[in-house]
């Protein structure tokens, strides 16, 4: 999970010791890549992400904005760039990602135009970010069904109260996002609980 406050310590634990490394391998498992991708995580923080789809035979460079993020890395690939000047050559990757990232921009639209740029030709850019069910009444109500404590129960009440105050897309929302874009939304579904993140993935049109 990416954010744009930077404590480095804070979100390697958030990508180890809490629930959000499963969802990132739930993520990775959806989209499946076949190894060899040549795969760009945007906003990868620590680099978990990238780590996972290494694990699956894949090229990954993972990319954030805060060096710091770098400190205790868990992918070697690990590039300091901002995303929307992104320092790779057009048309050349098959699968970019980005995790809870896109609905915290205040341009969500000229990220993700400055990330298809980069698509290979059939390559996909997929989104992880808080549904339009996620709320902080619906994160309390799964923080208390679930047990958690501490660590695991503040990221997520924090999660959903950035997701509050910012951008939350539903299935229509995303369709619209990615035509704006050029790129065809070819499927998208919901992770925790009753669907509190929403999963998404397109192509160029």
């Amino acid at each position: 999970m990416s954010d744009l406050q930077h404590d480095s310590s804070y979100f390697l634990e958030l990508q180890t010791k809490t629930g959000w490394g499963a969802i990132l391998r739930s993520f990775a498992s959806w989209l499946d890549p076949k190894p060899a991708s040549l795969i760009l995580d945007v906003g990868t923080g620590p680099g978990l992400l990238p780590a996972i789809f290494a694990q699956k035979g894949c090229r990954v460079i993972g990319i954030d904005s805060s060096f710091e993020m770098f400190r205790d890395a868990l992918h070697p690939n690990l590039v300091l760039a901002d995303v929307n000047i992104l320092p790779l050559k057009p048309a050349t990757l098959n699968l970019i990602t980005a995790s809870n990232l896109l609905f915290l921009l205040p341009d969500p639209l000229a990220a993700l135009k400055e990330m298809a740029r980069l698509l290979a030709p059939n390559g996909e850019i997929a989104l992880l970010n808080p549904s339009e069910e996620m709320s902080l009444s619906a994160a309390t109500l799964l923080a208390d069904e679930r047990n958690l404590e501490g660590l695991a129960r503040e990221t997520l009440l924090n999660y959903a109260a950035r997701a509050e105050n910012h951008h939350r897309w539903n299935e229509d929302n995303l369709i619209e996002l990615f035509a704006s874009a050029n790129l065809k939304l070819i499927d998208t579904t919901t992770k925790m609980g009753k669907g509190l993140v929403r999963l998404a993935r397109g192509k160029k049109e």
